[in-house]
């Protein structure tokens, strides 16, 4: 999913900027949706998830608070995270 790789690439970089070594990154994202609502079966269900939970394992030479402040920043820069986070106006045309 590109929000995995989207936080993912900014821990890397904070880590980075930050002097932190990380050794390793493994992201999980689990995610809740009603598939009436994908396949059409059901036009009162949602079209799309209704949550989802992003969990990091970071192997690093930092403390955990070090490590939550890298993964929050990482948070903060992602424009996926955004994207899904916010409301954001889409528009789709075709010509």
């Amino acid at each position: 999913m590109g929000l995995a790789s989207c936080l993912t690439a900014g821990v890397a970089a904070v880590a980075q900027h930050r002097n932190i070594q990380l050794n390793s990154v493994t992201a999980t994202l689990e995610g809740g949706m009603d598939v009436q609502g994908i396949l059409g079966m059901d036009a009162d269900i949602r079209n799309g998830f209704d949550g989802i939970k992003v969990t990091y394992k970071i192997d690093a030479d930092a403390d955990r608070e070090d490590i939550e402040a890298l993964v929050a920043q990482s948070q903060k820069r992602s424009a996926v995270y955004d994207i899904v986070a916010n409301p954001t106006n889409v528009t789709v045309e075709v010509e």
